[in-house]
């Protein structure tokens, strides 16, 4: 039987943003020391993944690419909201990374890519790598991006709306709004009671 999953944006979904004073705008943390999980966040990929989901985070992470962040330091920011999330019991199949962008200014990786959302790439490579059902999966995330990117591989998508993305919709259409990931953990689990446990 093919497993469902759930893909989760990181930045804004799973860890706060950090308001970023050069810009006026909440970007993602750019030092491990700013990187701060958001409450409930933690248990709530653990109810997830407990009801049987494979739990998968995709998210961009221009940074690099945009001068703002060295490489050593997204590792450093990757590694300790992993640790958070194994040390809560809540197991992330795989991260999924575009460190990708294409007004950047970093050789290599200044380019116009296939992985970055909204383009579905690592969503399709994860449904390729692990059989997975991607009709009764989902994705989580707090921008247009992530809708576009869940609907053109085929989930079903969950906007978290904040103070700090606005609750902004473009083109795409969300099936569900929730207003942190523990509310849309919440929808998803109670959508698959109503259906009998099958989505």
């Amino acid at each position: 039987m093919k497993r469902k999953a759930v893909f989760l944006d990181r930045d804004g979904v799973i860890n706060a943003l950090v308001f970023n004073a050069g810009t006026g705008c909440w970007e993602s943390p750019h030092r491990p020391q700013d990187a701060r999980m958001l409450e409930g966040s933690a248990q709530a990929v653990k109810s997830l993944a407990s009801a049987g989901y494979m739990i998968f985070v995709v998210s961009n992470q221009p940074s690099y690419a945009k001068g703002k962040a060295s490489l050593e330091d997204l590792r450093g920011i990757h590694e300790k909201i992993a640790a958070e999330l194994s040390a809560a019991g809540a197991p992330v199949t795989e991260f999924y990374y575009c460190y990708h962008h294409p007004s950047g200014n970093k050789p290599g990786y200044s380019i116009v890519c296939e992985c970055r959302k909204p383009k579905p790439y690592f969503l399709l490579k994860a449904a390729g790598k692990y059989g997975l059902d991607m009709a009764g999966s989902w994705l989580i995330g707090d921008r247009e991006s992530d809708i576009e990117c869940g609907t053109a591989a085929g989930v079903r998508t969950v906007l978290v709306t904040s103070p700090q993305n606005g609750g902004k919709l473009g083109a795409g259409r969300p099936h569900a709004g929730a207003k942190n990931l523990q509310d849309a953990a919440l929808l998803i689990l109670e959508t698959a009671a109503g259906a009998g446990g099958k989505q």
